[in-house]
């Protein structure tokens, strides 16, 4: 069975992004779906100094949580038209250890806002990032009006549109499949599948 990492970038104990994977992970039950919370990844602000000391424990527990994964689901909260500096800062510290930390692998982005636009502006520059380090983007869901599109009693969306899309979205993640060695026609493609193979050989200890 896959092994899907479902977490979001917000550290609020009230996180409205938190909510969706929890919807995700009631709605796809033995799906190999396993939420992770960044907040248990304690980690100072990065900086090269810092790094000078060496990578922090918590960073490589982490990394092996996502070198272990199939693929990911991110609920990523918007700031100022930005991700948070708590999920950027996660990013910066796993990046030192490997750029491409998502090891080419599928990930959904998710997120959503009290506003009208449900933080589908910043998504659109995590989805280029996220090819920068490792991610195969299957998708991107935005979810806006928070507190009239989702019921928080139940834990689910009013809308039966973007439930569905969001659940159409969630199997695209599940069923994703890799391409058949042959059947590799870009550079950019090509690219990819050398930089999985040498990180499957990195994380079994060959290189």
């Amino acid at each position: 069975m896959k092994r899907i990492v479902a977490f979001t970038g917000s550290n609020s104990p009230n996180s409205i992004n938190q909510r969706l994977i929890d919807y995700i992970v009631k709605e796809f039950p033995n799906n190999g779906i396993v939420p992770l919370d960044l907040k248990g990844y304690d980690l100072p602000m990065y900086s090269p100094e810092i790094e000078e000391k060496g990578i922090p424990v918590p960073t490589k527990e982490l990394f092996q949580t996502f070198t272990s994964a199939d693929g990911f689901i991110l609920a990523s909260p918007e700031h100022n038209g930005l991700p948070s500096a708590f999920l950027k800062n996660h990013i910066d510290w796993l990046s030192r250890i490997d750029q491409r930390f998502f090891g080419d692998k599928p990930i959904l982005l998710l997120s959503t806002s009290p506003g009208r636009t449900g933080g589908s502006s910043h998504l659109e520059i995590m989805a280029k990032l996220v090819q920068r380090w490792g991610g195969e983007l299957v998708g991107q869901f935005s979810l806006g009006d928070f507190y009239q599109s989702f019921d928080t009693r139940t834990n689910t969306p009013n809308k039966s549109k973007e439930e569905q899309l969001l659940k159409q979205l969630v199997n695209s993640l599940l069923n994703y499949k890799e391409q058949p060695i042959g059947s590799y026609r870009t550079q950019r493609e090509i690219e990819v599948f050398i930089n999985k193979t040498v990180n499957q050989y990195k994380n079994k200890g060959f290189l």
